[in-house]
C-alpha cells in the first residue's frame, strides 16, 4: 500500500491527481488545502487548513506517508493579491514542507515546477534536458518562486540524501487558470518587434498523468513535461482568438528600468522569453515514467477553461487537524 499526501489538493491539478490515483486500490490519498477542492477527488480524504511545518510533520508521521506531492504555489492556479503573501507560501512554505518531510521520514517528494526555470537564451540547446542548471530569473511572479525553490532543493537534497526530491517541470499549463492563460486571453498580448520565440504548452490532463506516474514510480531527479509540438508565440496568441500587439524593445526596456512593466501587459515571464525560446526535452519522462502526452499544444489551446471559485474554510488549523486525525483513528 502506497500512502500519498497531496499538498494543494484545493487546486484543480491536485484534485485531478487525487481522482486519478484513486483508481489504484493499492494507493491511499490524503490531501491538504486551504479551500474545498474544486473538482472530484475520488477516494481521497482531505483536510482544509493552513498548517505549520510542525503540524505537517506530525500529520505525515501519523499517516505514515510514503510520497508527498507538493503543488501549493500561490499564483500558479489563481491570481494573488499580495506578492509578499505569495513568497511566504511558495518559498518559505516549500522550505517548511521539505523540512517536515525529512523529519517525518517520507521517502519521496514531488515538487511542482516550470520549464521556465531553465531561462530563455540564444545559447539554449534546441531541446533542454533536466541536467541543465536552473537559471536566475527576473520574472515578476510565481516563476521566480519556482526558481528559488529549485535552488533551495539542490542544497537541501545534499543535506538529506535519504529523501528523494523530484521537481516536475511543467510547460505552461492549459486547462484552468494559469499566468500564461491570462497572457493569451488579454485583449492585446504583447510581443517584441522582430521576435517570435517558440513556446511549449501542456494540457492539464497530461500534467495529471505525469504527476501520477512519477508518484508511483521508483525514479528520482527532475522531469520535464510538455506537449509534443511547439508553437511560435504569435501562433499561440492567434489560436487563443487574439491578435498580438508588437512593441519596440527599447521602449519596453526603458519602461522596465523605470520600474514600470505595464508595457508588457500580463506577460508572466522575464522579457528574455519574448526574444528567445526555451524548449524542454521530455525524453526522460517518456523513458523512465512511461509518460506520453495525449494532447498537442493545439489541442490544449482548444481546451482553455477557468477554475471554479471555492469558499474559504472557517475552521482553525488546530480544529481541522484534530478533527481529521479523529476521523482517521
Amino acid at each position: 500500500m502506497t500512502r500519498v499526501f497531496i499538498n494543494g489538493i484545493d487546486g484543480l491539478l491536485g484534485a485531478k491527481i487525487a481522482q486519478l490515483l484513486s483508481a489504484d486500490p493499492d494507493v491511499t490519498i490524503i490531501g491538504l488545502g486551504r479551500k474545498t477542492p474544486p473538482a472530484p477527488i475520488g477516494r481521497a480524504e482531505y483536510l482544509t487548513a493552513k498548517l505549520t511545518g510542525r503540524q505537517i510533520r506530525d500529520l505525515l508521521r501519523a499517516e505514515r506517508v510514503d510520497v508527498v506531492i507538493h503543488l501549493a504555489f500561490a499564483g500558479a492556479e489563481s491570481r494573488v493579491s499580495s506578492r509578499e503573501e505569495a513568497v511566504q507560501q511558495n518559498v518559505l512554505g516549500s522550505m517548511e514542507l521539505l523540512g517536515a518531510c525529512a523529519g517525518a521520514g517520507v521517502a519521496r517528494v514531488l515538487v511542482r515546477s516550470h520549464t521556465a526555470v531553465y531561462g530563455a537564451s540564444p545559447l539554449n540547446p534546441t531541446f533542454i534536458a533536466e541536467s541543465r542548471p536552473v537559471a536566475r530569473s527576473n520574472a515578476p511572479g510565481v516563476v521566480r518562486d519556482f526558481v528559488e525553490v529549485e535552488q533551495f532543493i539542490a542544497e537541501f537534497a545534499t543535506q538529506h540524501p535519504g529523501l528523494s526530491i523530484m521537481p516536475i517541470r511543467c510547460a505552461s499549463m492549459i486547462g484552468g487558470w494559469a499566468p500564461f492563460v491570462d497572457y493569451l486571453t488579454q485583449d492585446e498580448p504583447r510581443m517584441l518587434v522582430g521576435f517570435d520565440p517558440c513556446v511549449q504548452l501542456l494540457h492539464l490532463d497530461d500534467a495529471v498523468s505525469g504527476f501520477a506516474l512519477a508518484a508511483l514510480s521508483h525514479a528520482s531527479g527532475a522531469f520535464n513535461l510538455a506537449a509534443d509540438d511547439t508553437l511560435c508565440l504569435s501562433q499561440a496568441i492567434k489560436l487563443a482568438g487574439r491578435q498580438p500587439a508588437p512593441v519596440f524593445e527599447p521602449i519596453v526596456n526603458l519602461a522596465i528600468s523605470l520600474g514600470n512593466r505595464d508595457m508588457l501587459g500580463l506577460w508572466p515571464f522575464d522579457i528574455s522569453f519574448l526574444r528567445h525560446s526555451c524548449v524542454a526535452d521530455t525524453t526522460r519522462a517518456r523513458c523512465e515514467l512511461g509518460w506520453t502526452p495525449t494532447y498537442t499544444a493545439l489541442d490544449a489551446l482548444q481546451h482553455l477553461s477557468a477554475n471554479g471559485q471555492v469558499a474559504e474554510s472557517r475552521e482553525t488549523p488546530e480544529e481541522a487537524l484534530r478533527a481529521f486525525l479523529a476521523r482517521r483513528s
